[in-house]
């Protein structure tokens, strides 16, 4: 996670009040095409087979199709206006 990744995920999982236990989930699935889409939520806890990501306070649930995917990505997010625009990018274009 990149530092603006992890004071937004912080900033959203506080202002859910979803307590210590909570954190951004994100959930995969595979594409026809090969890729991947994935959904974003606030969770109060990780469910079971999520991968937990803890970094400088920022919580990520990753299940099993976003951590396969998402193992050698870097997460990123841009604020724009009232709302954010998460990104990957793979480790080698860092």
């Amino acid at each position: 996670m990149t530092e603006q990744a992890i004071q937004a995920i912080s900033g959203i999982v506080e202002d859910a009040s979803v307590g210590p236990s909570g954190g951004l989930r994100i959930s995969g699935t595979n594409e026809e095409n090969g890729g991947a889409a994935f959904e974003f939520e606030i969770a109060e806890e990780a469910q079971p087979g999520d991968e937990v990501v803890r970094e400088r306070g920022a919580v990520v649930f990753l299940d099993p199709t976003a951590s396969a995917v998402l193992a050698d990505k870097t997460l990123d997010v841009h604020a724009h206006g009232d709302h954010f625009h998460f990104s990957l990018a793979g480790q080698e274009d860092e």
